[in-house]
C-alpha cells in the first residue's frame, strides 16, 4: 500500500512537471497563408505541441485566437496525454495587441507501467505583443503570455494555482 502511495505521488508530480513547466514558443505557418499556427514547449527534454486556429482581427480591432492541445508525450515506462483548449481575446491598434486568455480547460492522463492517473485543469491569463505587416508575409504578431492553471482530481493535492508563461507568434487574417 505504501508503494502505491509513493507511486501515486510520483505520478502527480510528473503530471504537473510535464503539463506546466517550461517556456512556450508559438509559430505560424506563413507558407500556407493560414491565419493559424502551432505552439511548442519543452519540459525536461519532452516536447509538447499544440495548435492556434482562427487567428483574426475584425472590425474595430477585436482580436481572437483559439488554442488547442492534444499531445501524447512518451516518458520512461509510459506516456502522458495532455488535451486542452482555450480562447485568446483582445484588442489591437495594428501595432500593439493585448488581451485575456479564458475558458482554458483540459486534462492530463499519465500512465507508468500499468498504473494510470488523471487530473483536470482550468486556467486563465493575459497576453500582449506587437504586430507588423509586410507584402511577403502579411500580418505577423508576437509577444508574451502569462497565466495560472488550477488542477483537480482525486490524486491532486494542489494548494495554489500553478503559474505558466511563454512567448507566442502568429499570422493573422485582417
Amino acid at each position: 500500500m505504501m508503494e502505491l502511495k509513493i507511486l501515486s505521488a510520483s505520478l502527480v508530480a510528473l503530471i504537473l512537471a510535464v503539463a506546466l513547466s517550461g517556456h512556450g514558443v508559438v509559430s505560424s505557418d506563413i507558407s500556407t497563408g493560414n491565419s493559424s499556427g502551432v505552439f511548442t514547449f519543452t519540459v525536461y527534454g519532452y516536447t509538447v505541441n499544440g495548435d492556434l486556429t482562427d487567428a483574426s482581427v475584425s472590425h474595430g480591432g477585436n482580436v481572437q485566437m483559439l488554442m488547442t492541445i492534444d499531445q501524447t508525450v512518451p516518458i520512461t515506462n509510459g506516456t502522458v496525454q495532455i488535451t486542452g483548449s482555450g480562447a485568446w481575446n483582445g484588442m489591437t491598434d495594428l501595432q500593439t495587441l493585448n488581451g485575456d486568455i479564458s475558458n482554458v480547460q483540459g486534462s492530463v492522463h499519465a500512465c507508468v507501467l500499468s498504473v494510470c492517473q488523471n487530473a483536470d485543469f482550468t486556467g486563465n491569463g493575459t497576453w500582449s505583443g506587437t504586430m507588423t505587416w509586410s507584402q511577403a508575409t502579411g500580418s505577423q504578431a508576437s509577444g508574451t503570455f502569462q497565466g495560472a492553471l488550477t488542477f483537480s482530481g482525486p490524486q491532486v493535492n494542489q494548494t495554489a494555482p500553478v503559474p505558466v508563461s511563454g512567448n507566442w507568434t502568429a499570422s493573422f487574417a485582417i
